[in-house]
């Protein structure tokens, strides 16, 4: 008999084994989860000094941020009226995104102007127009 038992549990190797408290570990894996927020900023209102925000609303943002295409820390989406977007990362720790109207289409890559092409959201003529710069 071990007269020098602590009343832990231990593994075959006689170290003490680790308890982990399922609710503190699934709370951190949300935490690292977190969906990005759509959070439009005042620099690409209008008179602004950076590119036009052609989204209108919290709704609308969010929507398109949620079903956009990914592409490293950028998200690019189309809004309704056919004006593309890029959403970039705030680097908040909320998760936020702003976005604002894409002038230069060479910026977005190949994969995924590819993408919107293929889920009908651009036509064959306006990527062909893309990729030679016209649009």
């Amino acid at each position: 008999m071990n007269t020098h038992d602590s009343g832990l549990a231990h593994g075959t190797s006689g170290s003490p084994q680790t308890t982990i408290d399922n609710s503190a570990l699934e709370q951190k894996v949300n935490e690292l989860k977190v969906t990005p927020k759509y959070v439009p900023t005042k620099k690409h209102d209008v008179g602004g000094f950076g590119s036009p925000n052609p989204v209108k609303t919290q709704k609308e943002g969010q929507k398109l941020l949620d079903t956009g295409y990914k592409d490293g820390k950028q998200i690019y989406n189309i809004t309704d009226n056919g004006d593309i977007v890029k959403f970039q990362p705030d680097n908040t720790p909320n998760n936020g995104y702003h976005c604002y109207g894409v002038s230069t289409f060479r910026d977005i890559t190949t994969s995924i102007l590819k993408k919107m092409l293929n889920d009908n959201k651009i036509t064959y003529s306006e990527y062909k127009k893309i990729m030679k710069g016209k649009r």
